[in-house]
């Protein structure tokens, strides 16, 4: 039937496509030219009139090259992080079967403030960004930027001051879990490893465990909390500058991660503690790893692989143009997975309760 036939290429001119799409001529050309200071959501419309209307160009080829793109960048602030890895696996699992390429990005700590970090990703045109905590900028102004340039955007956690979509949990909830878990077990000399200062959720956190103390009348000035950072060198350092004085030393750590939870590990066994005879530990993500520990640790369980693969899924729906007008924010529930790291302490003689299995050597 004639309907069915495809739309055959006619002259039209760059005056028609901007009339249409409602922008200037200098824009039209601007975009089939591939000039990079065109807004990505003017360029997106340009270029679907430009397909509807079917026009005939020599330089279209070029504006094409990257019109809506098949690559999403994913953005982390420490790209060897297992938690990351297993979101890396989730975002990948979706995207890769719907024929998209994934480009990951490294936000360093120095970056953290550089408006420019995301230049080069803008040369590669991607169709959507994923922003995983950490990577979001001390104030967010990489989201900011990204969502004042048009492009789809889903961020793992909230923004204060942003309406992003959004695979989150709630980060001060979670740390009360970790907290009230060796409360309930009658610590109350208790130490908390904090994340670097630059992530929001890491501050999150800290304010959860503060409230977990307050909660259960335990004094905040108590407690000592350290600025661990996030890997395990970080948690390593940070510990044996907690450890080591055997008159304050705490009866158990709180970590803001698992990471910082396996230097604690580390720390702990060179200064001669068992865990959990002399030491109870909790981490804080749920990554593989947490359960092959020595003894295994006690952890809140954030479904690493489950949020990426929520995170690829929201931005698909975003790219589609499937949300709407709404801002979609999903929610992650968190459990807390105890096991042989955390043990009951008991305040009579001053040491800690746990079974021959739980104990560490």
């Amino acid at each position: 039937m004639a309907e069915d036939r495809p739309k055959a290429r006619r002259n039209i001119t760059t005056a028609e496509i901007a009339r249409l799409s409602g922008v200037s001529r200098s824009t039209v050309s601007a975009v089939l030219n591939g000039k990079r200071h065109v807004r990505e959501s003017t360029r997106r419309k340009v270029l679907e009139c430009i397909r509807q209307q079917n026009y005939e160009s020599g330089m279209i080829a070029k504006a094409l090259v990257g019109e809506l793109s098949r690559m999403v960048a994913v953005l982390a602030s420490n790209l060897g992080s297992p938690y990351h890895m297993m979101t890396f696996r989730g975002i990948n699992e979706v995207l890769v079967s719907e024929g998209y390429h994934i480009l990951f990005h490294n936000v360093r700590p120095e970056d953290q403030e550089d408006p420019e970090t995301l230049g080069s990703l803008r040369a590669y045109r991607p169709a959507g960004y994923i922003i995983l905590r950490g990577a979001e900028g001390p104030t967010g102004e990489h989201a900011r930027e990204i969502l004042k340039d048009g492009i789809p955007l889903v961020t793992k956690g909230t923004i204060e001051g942003l309406d992003t979509h959004a695979v989150t949990f709630d980060n001060r909830e979670c740390s009360r879990l970790a907290t009230d878990c060796v409360v309930e077990k009658g610590h109350r000399n208790i130490a908390y490893l904090a994340g670097p200062s630059f992530s929001i959720g890491a501050k999150q956190r800290q304010v959860g465990f503060v409230e977990s103390l307050i909660q259960h009348d335990i004094p905040v000035s108590d407690a000592v909390i350290v600025e661990a950072g996030e890997t395990a060198a970080d948690g390593y350092r940070a510990a044996l500058e907690v450890l080591r004085d055997s008159a304050s030393r705490p009866t158990a750590v709180v970590c803001f991660n698992d990471m910082v939870a396996m230097g604690v590990y580390r720390a702990a066994h060179e200064l001669s503690l068992a865990i959990p005879r002399d030491l109870s530990v909790v981490g804080f993500d749920g990554v593989d790893f947490a359960e092959l520990l020595g003894p295994p640790l006690t952890s809140v369980d954030m479904s690493p692989t489950l949020a990426g693969r929520k995170a690829a899924e929201l931005l698909l729906k975003v790219i589609r143009n499937e949300t709407g007008r709404s801002t979609v924010v999903e929610w992650i529930e968190p459990k807390l997975v105890e096991r042989g790291s955390c043990a009951s302490f008991n305040a009579w003689d001053g040491a800690v309760n746990g079974s021959a299995a739980e104990i560490g050597n």
